[in-house]
């Protein structure tokens, strides 16, 4: 069965693990509206936002986003990214001039782009991420920042995984508020980032 223009972009936008206004700002729209006036079937995919989404995720074919013929993913099979796990604390890896050898790697169809997974070993994003859980993590550009998502934050004085937002008196700089209230606001520039790292999902083992 073909699948209508927005079913197509509904797909893509799961398969991303975002919601559709995230999804709009990750491919360099201004809004989501573009993306729901082709769900009202006021516009169909154009080959200008095909080559928008696929610019940001290669693995999807162009040709299935445009005519909903053939598979969803370039050279018709699902692209299944091999992800690298660490053991150790997230904290500390960030820190680390090189990472060390992965301990394993985790296979997860739908995660898509993710740099690579490690445990989140303290209190500060509970219960939004559980202490223990491990964090998948996706390299990101500061201009891609999304306000109010979890990032791994790495500067040359510390690392931390809060909730990024900007200041509101100055939009350059950045409050990195963690989600347990017994954490305090952590406020830096953005010109103090050296890597960021947005929090895709985390898995969660319960022994």
């Amino acid at each position: 069965m073909v699948l209508d223009d927005w079913q197509r972009i509904e797909k893509v936008v799961r398969w991303a693990g975002l919601s559709v206004n995230a999804f709009a700002l990750h491919i360099g729209l201004h809004r989501g509206e573009n993306l729901y006036q082709i769900k009202r079937g006021n516009n169909g995919i154009s080959k200008e936002l095909a080559e928008l989404i696929v610019a940001r995720y290669p693995e999807i074919s162009r040709a299935w986003l445009v005519t909903g013929e053939g598979e969803m993913f370039a050279g018709g099979t699902a692209v299944r990214s091999m992800i690298p796990v660490y053991d150790t604390d997230v904290i500390c890896l960030a820190q680390m001039e090189r990472l060390p050898q992965p301990a394993g790697q985790i296979v997860l169809p739908r995660a898509g782009a993710v740099s690579f997974a490690a445990p989140l070993l303290n209190r500060t994003m509970e219960p939004d991420l559980p202490n223990g859980a491990l964090l998948l993590l996706a390299a990101v550009e500061l201009a891609d920042l999304l306000p109010g998502y979890a990032y791994l934050v790495v500067t040359d004085r510390m690392a931390v995984v809060r909730r990024v937002l900007r200041a509101e008196e100055d939009p350059e700089q950045l409050r990195l508020v963690a989600a347990n209230p017994t954490y305090g606001e952590v406020r830096i520039g953005e010109y103090e980032i050296r890597a960021l790292y947005r929090v895709k999902g985390y898995v969660w083992y319960e022994l």
